[in-house]
């Protein structure tokens, strides 16, 4: 008699890791149908591709009725930029070469705050609070009105700002998440 299972229910009970991998796999058997499925690679990030098209069905009406924000560049394409009360922001990169592969895309600006929401909760400093301990809201501050200078220091950023109240402060950026860490007044000359 051979030691080999004769019957399916065998070989899982022999080999159980078969199973395992088997259920293991079916999320990612899931994401590259779910691509397919859009018409995209099936390496491409599902869960994006439907917030890109949510954000165009969202901001339909915003495309007509806001004028375009064109910066002057030296990139090697035309940069397009439609700010919509949504908060969303329609970023459209035009090849000055070829006008035809036209891309463009959404920031998300809410998701953006989600995912600085959730690096907060690992950082002590906010952990704390602000420390008014009222429970009021803080109070409205000066809004930023330029950038004076900008210098990089490893992975920080150090943005120096004139307020609309003519004051000026350094902005402490984390250039790998774009998470601002601190804000010192400082005098209104560049570095």
């Amino acid at each position: 008699m051979s030691d080999s299972p004769r019957r399916w229910w065998q070989w899982v009970l022999m080999y159980p890791t078969i199973v395992i991998a088997l259920f293991a796999g079916l999320p990612q058997l899931y994401q590259w149908g779910s691509a397919v499925a859009l018409g995209l690679s099936p390496f491409a990030d599902v869960g994006d591709a439907q917030q890109q098209e949510a954000a165009w069905e969202r901001n339909v009406n915003c495309l007509t009725a806001i004028n375009h924000i064109k910066p002057n560049s030296t990139t090697p394409y035309s940069i397009d930029v439609v700010p919509c009360p949504s908060g969303d922001i329609l970023l459209t990169l035009t090849p000055l070469q070829n006008p035809t592969q036209q891309v463009s895309k959404w920031v998300i600006t809410q998701a953006l705050f989600s995912e600085t929401a959730m690096s907060l909760f690992s950082s002590p400093a906010y952990a704390q609070g602000t420390g008014t301990g009222t429970g009021a809201p803080p109070a409205a501050s000066p809004t930023a009105e330029r950038v004076v200078a900008t210098k990089t220091q490893g992975s920080t950023v150090i943005r120096r700002v004139e307020l609309s109240n003519n004051t000026c402060v350094d902005q402490t950026i984390d250039a790998l998440t774009g998470r601002r860490l601190s804000e010192q007044p400082a005098p209104c000359t560049p570095f």
